[in-house]
């Protein structure tokens, strides 16, 4: 399948050239390496190393596209950081990444600790790191087992990132897993912190016909392995949990990556589990397991709302991130929430922490230094007008505000519908249209964004209405507090010039009924539509708000998570069908 994958032996010696070239920058230590890499996805990693070798990592996404496939797409995906670069480490703080693989969160590390030691049994997956992380200096890759490492110090962290199930084939004794992590608590500092992840043995997706991760045969971890011996197993929570406390390590906090920890895009915890708003309009969704469509016999997307009314989520999580130590300091995030399908410049990870803040990172440089300062901008220019925001503080590059413990907008007009006081709905989305209105001053018709763009779109004065010399995207229900009669704004990020006001309330209310269809119900949409004379100005609307999804989206990694993306109700009852004959 991927003979055209095949790096010429030229192309080797270039990138081993280019390795040799790196002192000092990260150290290649082969002192435990037995000349034997037990593990490959064959040719495909060659191509794998080639990209990284010719871009840089931000440059991935379109590399990726051209040949793509789900080894190519999991290796190299930005989304492959999340599972640790919303985590708080400590910045002078040292790490042991054990299964470093070919690189994907060793470089979250590098930029987080002040030094990073990097195990990998496979010297070919350990020389794509080294090629991926070949500015870091902190950095030292040890290629061979971590059973046969001598190690001369201990570390403030350990990392086991899809480590864990694997030790039934690496570790030979009558306990594999326990005498793993033995051996591993032995490395930690005695206040140090162990960071697991692994899929969860009863996760939803393989309830769903999924096949099992490391076998790919469906139902295979649920009949407790019991078809194969392989060396390979996962847990439940309960038995991860005791597994790690019969271990040596005291306590224990549970991380839930959604939709799983290979590629999430949120981070739920043991404190902040998912509402059922967040996950059955989650546009996070993405079944990034298998393209194998042939054993799904249920829609895992719709079953959440199910899952998480039952209180069941944490037994049901695909996967598991586990924060352990003898510290009982554990939890200092409690929820974050990633960006990394947006361009390069827009990434962000939004965190809540114990001590009742929120912060909004930065996940990449370029987003430090423009998307960051727009959004404090944005924040006094909105003072300025007179509209209450949330204050913010910078802290260490990031954006700071406390946290409010206030309704949203949104939850106010949802109790409204349930009350069917329609009225108090109208009220609220006038109220809000005021707030857009008074949120910059109006210029010439003219101007409107809409008739400088390539949309087709027929100049007339009275179609769009008033156009705002700064429209803020961000105006919407989902970001604003409800407070004593007045809207209390927060995350103000995006602003484009020349906006007319309705585009901006048209934008909000199309989220907000496409979250809640209910609304319909009480508020159909074409009132609202009617109400704001916006019947005539929806179809330039549309195109406008198309495109700007395409302005802020990285499009290929937009584009491979579809191809993923498994929601045919159709192959469902084919599958099931066939278990009926």
């Amino acid at each position: 399948m991927f003979g055209s994958y095949a790096v010429m032996k030229g192309e080797r010696r270039m990138y081993e050239e280019l390795i040799a070239e790196m002192n000092p920058r990260p150290k290649f230590n082969l002192q435990w390496y037995k000349n034997e890499d037990l593990y490959s996805d064959g040719e495909v990693e060659d191509f794998i190393i080639k990209i990284i070798a010719e871009n840089r990592p931000e440059d991935y996404s379109n590399a990726v596209y051209e040949q793509f496939n789900w080894p190519i797409y999991y290796h190299l995906s930005p989304l492959r950081k999340n599972i640790l670069n919303w985590y708080k480490f400590k910045p002078d703080s040292s790490v042991l990444e054990i299964g470093c693989g070919m690189g994907a969160i060793t470089n979250v590390l590098c930029d987080e600790c002040k030094d990073v030691t990097a195990v990998e049994l496979s010297r070919k997956r350990a020389t794509a790191t080294l090629l991926r992380c070949r500015e870091k200096e902190n950095l030292e890759i040890i290629v061979g087992n971590l059973n046969d490492i001598e190690f001369e110090k201990k570390f403030d962290y350990i990392t086991l990132i899809g480590v864990l199930e694997y030790q039934g084939t690496y570790t030979e004794s009558t306990n594999p897993y326990m005498d793993f992590l033995v051996k591993i608590k032995q490395l930690l500092k005695p206040d140090g912190k162990l960071l697991v992840a692994i899929e969860n043995q009863y996760g939803l997706k393989y309830w769903c016909g999924m096949p099992e991760d490391h076998v790919g045969i469906p139902f295979e971890g649920i009949n407790q392995y019991r078809d194969v011996e392989r060396g390979v197993r996962t847990f439940s929570k309960t038995a991860l949990d005791t597994l790690i406390k019969e271990s040596g390590f005291h306590n224990t906090y549970f991380y839930y990556p959604y939709p799983d920890y290979k590629l999430p895009t949120v981070i739920y915890s043991q404190d902040v589990l998912p509402s059922k708003k967040d996950t059955i309009n989650s546009e996070n969704f993405r079944d990034y397991s298998s393209a194998d469509k042939n054993t799904l016999i249920a829609n895992e997307k719709k079953l959440y709302m199910d899952i998480v009314e039952n209180g069941v989520f944490e037994f049901f999580a695909n996967s598991f991130l586990v924060e352990c130590s003898d510290s009982s300091q554990l939890g200092e995030i409690t929820f974050a929430r990633l960006t990394s399908e947006r361009k390069e410049q827009y990434r962000m990870a939004t965190r809540f922490t114990r001590d009742s803040t929120v912060e909004k990172k930065p996940l990449t440089m370029l987003c430090a230094q423009t998307h960051v300062r727009q959004l404090f901008k944005n924040v006094n220019i909105l003072k300025q007008a007179g509209i209450k925001i949330v204050e913010y503080r910078a802290d260490n590059g990031m954006v700071v505000s406390d946290y409010i413990e206030k309704p949203l907008l949104e939850d106010v007009i949802l109790n409204a519908l349930k009350e069917g006081n329609t009225d108090e709905i109208y009220r609220l989305i006038d109220l809000m249209y005021g707030e857009i209105l008074r949120s910059s001053e109006q210029i010439s018709w003219k101007d409107n964004i809409l008739y400088t763009l390539d949309l087709g779109i027929e100049e007339n004065e009275e179609l769009f209405g008033p156009i705002l010399k700064i429209g803020f995207l961000d105006m919407s229900f989902r970001n604003a507090f409800y407070c004593e009669g007045e809207i209390l704004w927060f995350d103000q990020e995006w602003v484009l010039e020349a906006v007319p006001a309705k585009f901006i309330l048209y934008y909000v209310l199309t989220w907000l009924y496409y979250s809640y269809p209910q609304l319909e119900e009480g508020c159909p949409a074409a009132e609202i539509i009617a109400r704001y004379h916006m019947q005539d100005a929806c179809e330039a609307f549309e195109k406008f708000r198309e495109l700007f999804g395409y302005l802020v989206s990285d499009e290929a990694q937009v584009m491979m998570g579809r191809a993923f993306s498994i929601d045919s109700t159709m192959d469902y009852i084919s599958n099931v069908k066939k278990l009926m004959k």
